[in-house]
């Protein structure tokens, strides 16, 4: 009885202690996994990553070669874990990325970008599944400092044309907070490639450059326009970047012109070579709009020629040629350098002495200049003839008591040409009021050597007024020109036969004389008939 109680314990101890190890052993199989991955090793690529650009994590994924398994790596993921959550924010991942076998390494790349600059705490989370297809995570954290970001780049070309040469101007900025040095800018078109290079040794934190550039557009409307900058950055590593931008391309215009006239001694240009002038002769001043008049300082047979660049090109190598009627070249006079270049709106004048060259009948002078790359001629006829000039003459101003003028005399042609739409009018000032009916008077047309009786009619305050403006417009050749003068009113105690006040003194006189006649004869009369009464 009792060794059967005693095989029943033993019996029973058996079974316990084969559990115990039967647990015992799978505790140990549990806390022992078949698949024993890790990340062994991050790097970061650039090193100093940069706002804006791509960011490369490179992650080494190792599987264990105590591992029982082997596994398929799932995916690896670049997280931005939020501290206020348990949420994570995936970055970057990279999926399918194959399998490891025990002992085996993997490097995963992933690419990212920054928006913001400062310190990205990330972590690296690696997903692998083994044979009995069971998920297995492991992370890795990891540390991102981002710059700033990369230089900014603009463009203006805003008179781009094809064929050429136009000015491009950039404007590189350095945005981050430390100098950006060696920065080299390339400038280049896709049809006529590169065409320049600009280099920054030092561009300071937060500043700004602007460097020109040419290019050569080759066809209208818009363009691309590229930029490639290289620098080096804080770090000291070297970054290359791509910019484009799009320019408008105008049409090549060539429009040249050339303009001759008689030196007018000062300096200015004489677009009417107009001479004389009616402030010389009467003592007023002289307006000139589009013209001038020949000075006494001006040498004679110099002429000015005005070479003006109406297109929107630059014109080069610019060359002023006389020539005779048939196109011969002057050789007397000779060719004259106007500039090297003439931007787009400009004009250039020289002057030109054609005293050698008299026995010479006609004259043209013609303009020589380089655009886009071919040689083109513009040419203008010079008329040596003295152009028409006006010249008030036989002046006779009479001024009433109430202040009424009446201003007569001729206006003559004393030049070599016709000048036509001629019109004299009183100008009005703080004294004069020009008054109907002849406030402006018409002349028309005048030959060379012509003249016409001109009349005109006004107001004037008498107390104060002491002369009377008058403008002659005309025009000769092409040009509108403008004189104005000035007559002096005659004094207060001038009472001259032309003047009206002066009749009326006369004629008051003689109605005063008629009167004392017929009075003095009444008078007579009557006492011869009291004498003949005596008689009686």
């Amino acid at each position: 009885m009792r060794q059967s109680g005693r095989r029943q314990k033993m019996a029973i101890l058996t079974i316990v202690g084969l559990l115990l190890l039967t647990v015992f052993a799978s505790s140990v199989a549990i806390g022992v996994p078949a698949a024993r991955v890790a990340v062994s090793d991050t790097t970061v690529t650039p090193a100093t990553p940069t706002a804006g650009a791509p960011t490369t994590v490179t992650a080494t994924v190792r599987l264990s070669g105590g591992s029982t398994s082997a596994v398929t790596l799932d995916r690896v993921e670049l997280v931005n874990s939020d501290a206020n959550s348990f949420r994570d924010d995936t970055v970057a991942s990279a999926t399918d990325l194959g399998s490891l076998s025990a002992g085996e390494t993997l490097t995963v790349p992933i690419t990212a970008t920054f928006d913001t600059a400062g310190a990205h705490d990330l972590r690296i989370k690696v997903t692998v599944t083994d044979a009995d297809n069971d998920e297995t995570t492991v992370t890795r954290p990891i540390s991102v400092i981002v710059e700033q970001g990369v230089p900014q780049v603009t463009f203006d070309a805003p008179n781009a044309v094809v064929g050429a040469d136009s000015f491009v101007q950039a404007t590189v900025s350095n945005p981050t907070n430390a100098a950006l040095r060696n920065l080299s800018i390339r400038i280049m078109t896709p049809e006529a490639g590169e065409r320049s290079v600009r280099e920054i040794p030092v561009l300071a934190a937060g500043t700004t450059a602007t460097l020109n550039f040419s290019v050569q557009p080759q066809q209208p409307g818009q363009q691309r326009l590229s930029a490639d900058i290289s620098y080096l950055t804080p770090a000291g590593t070297v970054r290359n970047i791509d910019e484009t931008r799009l320019m408008r391309v105008k049409p090549l215009a060539n429009d040249v012109g050339i303009r001759v006239s008689r030196s007018t001694g000062d300096d200015q240009n004489n677009a009417g070579g107009v001479a004389g002038g009616i402030g010389g002769i009467l003592g007023g001043q002289s307006d000139l709009q589009g013209g001038g008049s020949q000075q006494d300082g001006a040498e004679q047979g110099e002429v000015e020629v005005t070479v003006s660049n109406f297109g929107n090109a630059p014109i080069n190598s610019v060359v002023v040629i006389p020539q005779t009627a048939n196109g011969t070249v002057v050789e007397e006079i000779g060719r004259v350098i106007v500039d090297e270049t003439l931007s787009p709106g400009a004009a250039s004048t020289i002057t030109v002495n054609t005293a050698q060259a008299e026995q010479i009948g006609e004259l043209r002078f013609a303009a020589a200049y380089e655009l886009a790359g071919e040689r083109h001629t513009v040419a203008a006829e010079f008329n040596r003839q003295i152009p028409g000039a006006v010249d008030l003459t036989g002046v006779n101003l009479a001024v009433s008591s109430n202040g009424s003028i009446d201003l007569r005399g001729n206006l003559a042609n004393t030049g070599g040409s016709e000048i036509s739409g001629v019109v004299v009018q009183v100008v009005s000032s703080e004294y004069v009021t020009p008054e109907y009916p002849r406030r402006s008077y018409f002349v028309g047309t005048l030959g060379s050597s012509d003249f016409a009786p001109i009349e005109l009619t006004a107001s004037a305050d008498v107390q104060n007024a002491t002369e009377v403006p008058v403008r002659i417009q005309y025009t000769v050749g092409a040009d509108r020109v403008v004189e104005t003068t000035t007559i002096s009113l005659p004094p207060d105690n001038e009472t001259d036969g032309t003047t009206p006040g002066g009749s009326e003194v006369g004629i008051i006189l003689s109605v005063l004389l008629i009167g004392a006649v017929v009075v003095m004869s009444a008078v007579f009369i009557m006492r011869r008939r009291e004498w003949a009464k005596l008689k009686v």
